[in-house]
């Protein structure tokens, strides 16, 4: 890695091959072209401050640095010169998590054309009007070293260990050969990212798509394109299509995630012989097993019980439900609150399990025939009143689709562990877990803008934007379609909770961890040859061999997919709440905390070089799961577990759009330099804090759970 002042511009005139794309005809320079910066935090008469300390610039994999922003600017104007761009002729940079980059770039470069799903998430931008930055997060859904470990054209690692963020430096600060060469090689994992990538799209790097999911959902279209009549089959989308703002607004409603929760009765106890069963690609397997709405919606008014039950059990339907003297059946309560309105008056007020409805006088929410079906399981109720009733006929989904998630659950399992297909296997991989994100993508967002430096979104006309959506010649998807496979994945896991029942521990998606094994290994051999009849049904419908539902793997054995599979034993489990919980494994600590880092990352010194402890054993970094051992174990995994941030590895993120100018601010090295910000993230280590909420804490004090007395005796305040 070389200063800018440095580089050599004749290299530029190398740089010649050049290719199209899209309607407006714009030129690109065929080449990868990444950027990245370091900066530091820091506190500065109390407050908040940060500032960039050096950029790295790749081009073609020659990559080059500058100190300061001043030098940035002017080596964008020259390497526009030099290359003849403008709004026609442009270069993609990409940038790893570009949301960093960009904040510290206002008011540095003109921003433009800046799309985004979300505030202060660019997914790409133009900048000065021929550089287009893009974030190949989006691209890659794994952090750098994650990316730079799945590259196959080439071994190259991300640097890890090198720079210690917690030493303050700026433009003069002296970097050392290591640090430099961490600093190198953030660019060069991303250069060869970008290599590979245009290697799967023609040589072509205008045609790599924005998201991982544009892989998954253009093989589709294609193979759609070419297997059908694609011109009637888009007149059946149209048809099926929920153009009606009102039926739209429905359906996303209705629309819900994963179950992820714990049942409340085995909070906080040290488990013993805990079992694990996984669904084997559970959404994708849904996706074949059962049907979906596929024709188009009409409304109907439901005047009495028996209409309603009768329409529940013979169509696709959505609709708003009122609910009245609410209440659970079982230890795990399904029903999302955030989901739920209630009645204004007092004693309608709810009972809540960590964002799970327990019981209420009076509820108003939105369902589909299969999310009622699952209610009945787990709730009694009274009275009932459906508005907004909305149905159709089921079928299953185009047999395409279908074809296509059966060749890439194929091509994951048979290229899994084959060393020559390493390439392969990580793009199959990559289908089998974007096919579903495919499926769900709303087809009306928000329109979020970047104008004069501040973010804002509008709301476009829902009905006018979904005929547009749907118009598109290369709309082949319904909304419904993801609305449903969701519903049919917790009908499926929902199976096993109620079925399992007082013995089941938690579950995630499609995952549920229990105890007494024999007692409900037959429960798991039934519904295994169930879901594997539904499944050969569909196939058969489609004349389709069922034996494409278990590929074998490099070993020869058979991975049927959709069924549960035995994932082993814990020795011990212990979970608080839902993305909390920990386990022992033959010696083996795992913790599990939504926002707790646990990867486990080797020592290093100031040199780069690994530490070994007296005895010559590799010596790790500190960990959470490290710091919970030492200090109490199980014991000490619980509410109000305080885990400190050299231990925890958090950082807190804040924003700030205040400009600030300081003179002569000192390094850690004593250098002095004069150091200025418009935009900028300050970055903070924080310590982890294990806090449940206030509404949960009653709830749980209220309940059967003996363990949960400890809340009382530590005396919290009254809520």
């Amino acid at each position: 890695m070389i200063h800018f002042s440095q580089y050599n511009w004749n290299n530029i005139c190398n740089i010649t091959n050049i290719v199209k794309s899209g309607s407006k005809n714009i030129r690109y320079y065929n080449y990868p072209f990444t950027f990245d910066i370091e900066t530091s935090s820091f506190y500065y008469e109390e407050k908040k401050r940060a500032c960039m300390y050096i950029w790295m610039f790749s081009i073609n994999g020659e990559v080059v640095y500058g100190r300061t922003w001043a030098e940035f600017e002017y080596f964008l104007e020259e390497l526009k010169i030099r290359l003849n761009l403008d709004y026609y002729n442009r270069i993609i940079v990409y940038v790893h998590n570009l949301s960093y980059e960009f904040q510290f770039l206002i008011n540095h470069v003109e921003f433009s054309e800046v799309f985004a799903r979300k505030k202060r998430h660019p997914i790409k931008a133009l900048v000065n009007e021929c550089f287009e930055f893009k974030c190949s997060y989006f691209l890659s859904g794994l952090s750098l070293e994650k990316t730079a470990e799945n590259i196959t054209i080439t071994k190259i690692e991300k640097q890890v260990g090198f720079l210690d963020y917690r030493k303050l430096r700026h433009s003069k600060t002296i970097l050392t050969p290591n640090e430099l060469k961490y600093c190198e090689y953030d660019c060069l994992v991303l250069h060869y990212f970008i290599l590979e990538e245009m290697g799967k799209n023609d040589n072509n790097i205008s045609k790599i798509p924005l998201t991982k999911t544009g892989y998954v959902r253009r093989y589709c279209r294609e193979y759609i394109k070419t297997h059908t009549n694609y011109k009637r089959y888009r007149l059946k989308i149209l048809e099926e299509a929920p153009v009606e703002e009102e039926l739209f607004i429905l359906l996303n409603k209705a629309f819900q995630g994963g179950y992820t929760h714990a049942n409340y009765k085995k909070l906080f106890s040290i488990l013993k012989e805990v079992h694990s069963i996984d669904f084997t690609s559970s959404y994708p397997a849904q996706m074949i097993a059962h049907k979906y709405p596929r024709g188009k919606f009409k409304r109907c008014d439901i005047t009495s019980k028996e209409q309603f039950f009768k329409m529940i059990n013979s169509y696709a339907c959505v609709f708003e439900i009122r609910l009245t003297s609410v209440e659970s059946l079982t230890p795990h309560h399904i029903l999302s609150s955030s989901k739920c309105a209630y009645g204004t008056n007092e004693k309608y007020k709810a009972i809540i399990d960590n964002g799970r409805l327990v019981r209420s006088d009076e509820i108003y929410t939105y369902m589909t025939d299969v999310d009622f079906k699952n209610f009945e399981k787990f709730y009694k109720y009274d009275e009932i009143g459906i508005h907004n009733f909305y149905f159709t006929t089921y079928d299953y989904l185009p047999k395409e689709i279908i074809e296509c998630v059966l060749k890439f659950y194929a091509d994951k399992t048979t290229l899994k562990d084959v060393t020559e297909k390493l390439a392969e296997y990580f793009v199959s991989k990559g289908m089998v877990n974007g096919i579903y994100g495919m499926m769900v993508t709303n087809p009306l967002n928000d329109e979020i803008l970047f104008e004069e430096d501040k973010w804002g979104k509008t709301r476009p006309d829902i009905a006018s934007a979904l005929y547009k959506s749907y118009k598109s010649i290369n709309q082949f998807l319904c909304y419904q379609w993801g609305v449903w496979i969701t519903a049919w994945a917790r009908y499926e896991l929902f199976k096993g909770i109620i079925e399992i029942n007082e013995d089941v521990v938690y579950s995630d998606t499609d995952s549920i961890k229990f105890v007494n094994l024999q007692k409900h290994e037959n429960f798991i051999i039934k519904h295994n040859e169930e879901i594997i009849n539904n499944l050969t049904s569909t196939l058969l419908h489609f004349d389709l061999d069922p034996d494409l539902l278990s590929p074998k793997d490099i070993k020869g054995e058979a991975h049927t997919l959709g069924i549960w599979t035995y994932e082993g034993m814990y020795d011990k489990f212990k979970t608080l709440c839902a993305k909390s919980y920990m386990t022992l494994t033959k010696n083996k600590y795992e913790i599990t905390v939504s926002g707790l880092f646990k990867k486990r990352l080797k020592a290093k010194d100031e040199n780069g070089n690994l530490i070994f402890d007296d005895k010559g054993n590799q010596v790790y970094e500190k960990t959470p799961t490290e710091y919970i051992i030492n200090n109490g174990d199980f014991e000490f995994f619980t509410n109000e577990m305080e885990i400190p941030s050299d231990y925890s590895k958090r950082l807190t993120h804040s924003y700030i759009e205040e400009p600030y100018k300081i003179v002569n601010l000192q390094d850690y090295q004593g250098n002095l330099c004069t150091v200025s910000e418009y935009h900028y993230i300050h970055l903070e280590p924080s310590t982890f804090s294990m806090k449940l909420g206030d509404d949960f804490i009653k709830f749980l004090l209220g309940c059967d759970n003996p363990e949960a007395l400890f809340l009382r005796e530590k005396r919290l305040p009254e809520i």
